[in-house]
């Protein structure tokens, strides 16, 4: 008989014997059939024609036409005696088809559906390579490069081109350059130099100054033969800063002991813990979940490239195995274990931290975000979408690795939520790099950015450049200069060159009368600064729309 869901002659076997399908017993003819073919018209279904070397793309099996039939000849049936059939045989047929399918399915298609992440895990798994490398690499610099604790940097800012909502910077003030001289000892948290003002190449003004890491004294000898001190602390609060001198120098004296005699010692644990790092980034790669997309084209600042699309869901399991092994490989580390064991003797065991991290993520809801991954297995943009973090919220976060021999040669970060979009761009390449920002909301914008290009120790601004447009008043300034770097021996200035400083913060009758008239007396300095018209409007009682523009 014919099984009824393939079509194939199975004469009087119970089970189709190249399907499986169990059959209706049917009686046993005593007359033989004649010997002819058989017209039997069958469904379409996967065929595999397995070649050498050749494999279906896509995980694709070419379909049979289903126009055109296909041709079976139905072996004779002669007449048999009822009898008790063995089952093996059909069992070994079953099995027999169900391993050759197996063998077909995982052979074509089972790459694809089982494991669509390998290429998004290796570009992942690809940022790890590249962060032992640059550590490597900072090492291999470093080594070769003078690291002082006693910096010395000197250069030049000019303005080339400011313009205030369509006037001109030369309307009002002749000197254009800046010059600085400024030496920093991170060992002492210690600094000195001097930042003068000039008209052309003549100095207009000159302010000197000198640092304890406590305290800040200058003068202004154009205009003030005293001297002046005020506390950093005051300082910060004047300037309203959120990142003080103070601190900096704790920091820097924290890493004040670095330098080319001892710089060996590092590398070991550096590289070490880089290495838990890695694993971590591993871990984190196979725990996310992946689903593979589409290849694309994606039309990106450097032009186009050919990815493939992947939509990646990072749990919260995810990121608390990926830090648990970054914990667990760095208290297992032999280079670290002297380290790890200072942590524990103050509290901060390994329990502690893994507590701590799961706690803090308890809250955490699945994240996905859209990766396009390149031909070489690297990361070309991750792209986050805002209603992900915030249902109320509309847009995306993205960033973008584009260089052409280094993907982090050519970095974009864009952002668009809500009324607000924002792109920073950061390219270098061959000593030179380009810094881009761009932000608008509504019809208000700012434009910033740098070229800068780098020639042993000096750091030559090219371009330094901004413009915006916010509440009303649109600026235009474009600025050049350099920079260099050196080691110093002795600091130019100490606290001695500023015996009897005024304490601004402290000024008595005496001392504020004294201030006003030597600046009565020198006022004509400031004759260098301005412009001649708005020297006359400042300091001849008169007054002009142009000078209350720029807030005098």
């Amino acid at each position: 008989m014919f099984c009824t869901k393939c079509g194939y002659n199975a004469g009087t076997a119970k089970f189709c014997p190249k399907c499986g399908n169990p059959l209706n017993p049917q009686p046993v003819q005593e007359t033989p059939v004649q010997n002819e073919p058989v017209v039997q018209t069958v469904q379409s279904e996967p065929v595999v024609q397995q070649q050498f070397g050749t494999q279906p793309q896509s995980g694709a099996v070419p379909p049979v036409n289903a126009d055109v039939p296909r041709y079976q000849e139905a072996p004779p049936m002669q007449p048999q005696p009822r009898k008790k059939k063995k089952k093996w045989p059909i069992v070994v047929a079953i099995i027999a088809v169900i391993a050759a399918a197996a063998a077909v399915i995982g052979f074509v298609v089972l790459p694809n559906v089982l494991s669509p992440d390998k290429h998004a895990k290796a570009a992942i798994k690809k940022l790890g390579t590249g962060l032992e490398n640059t550590a490597s690499s900072a090492f291999d610099n470093m080594s070769f490069t003078s690291v002082s604790d006693k910096s010395q940097i000197t250069g030049t800012l000019k303005i080339d081109t400011a313009t205030i909502d369509g006037e001109k910077y030369s309307d009002y003030i002749k000197a254009d350059t800046v010059t600085y001289d400024i030496q920093m000892d991170a060992s002492t948290e210690k600094m000195a130099g001097e930042i003068k003002l000039q008209n052309g190449s003549a100095t207009a003004l000159t302010a000197t100054f000198y640092s304890d890491g406590n305290n800040m004294y200058f003068k202004v000898p154009e205009l003030f033969s005293e001297s002046f001190v005020i506390s950093l602390a005051q300082l910060e609060d004047e300037i309203d800063s959120g990142f003080s001198y103070g601190s900096m120098g704790s920091i820097s004296k924290y890493f004040s002991s670095i330098d080319t005699s001892n710089i060996e010692l590092y590398r070991e644990p550096v590289n070490a813990a880089v290495k838990c790092v890695v694993k971590g980034i591993n871990t984190f790669a196979e725990e996310c979940e992946y689903k593979k997309g589409d290849k694309l084209t994606y039309n990106s600042d450097n032009g186009d490239i050919k990815v493939s699309e992947y939509s990646i869901t990072i749990t919260k399991d995810a990121v608390i195995k990926a830090c648990e092994t970054v914990i667990d490989e760095l208290y297992a580390s032999k280079d670290l274990s002297s380290y790890m064991t200072l942590l524990t003797m103050a509290g901060v065991s390994q329990t502690t931290i893994k507590s701590s991290i799961e706690s803090s993520l308890s809250d955490m809801q699945p994240v996905t975000i859209s990766m396009y991954v390149n031909k070489k297995d690297e990361i070309v943009r991750l792209a986050i979408d805002a209603a992900d973090y915030n249902t109320s919220e509309k847009g995306f976060i993205a960033m973008s690795f584009l260089g052409n021999d280094n993907p982090f040669e050519y970095v974009v970060i864009e952002a668009d939520v809500d009324d607000i979009n924002m792109k920073y761009t950061v390219k270098t390449q061959d000593n030179k790099a380009a810094l881009a920002l761009e932000m608008t909301q509504n019809k208000e914008y700012i434009k910033a950015g740098a070229e800068l290009s780098a020639s042993g120790t000096t750091v030559k601004i090219d371009n330094l450049y901004v413009n915006s447009n916010i509440d009303g008043s649109n600026i235009d300034m474009k600025l050049s200069g350099e920079a260099t770097q050196k080691e110093f021996s002795k600091l130019k200035y100490s606290a001695s060159d500023y015996s009897g400083a005024y304490n601004l913060a402290n000024l008595t009758d005496t001392q504020s009368t004294t201030l006003a008239y030597e600046l009565m007396k020198n006022l004509n300095v400031l004759s260098n600064v301005f412009s001649d018209n708005l020297y006359n409007e400042l300091f001849n009682g008169k007054s002009s729309s142009g000078s209350a523009r720029l807030g005098f």
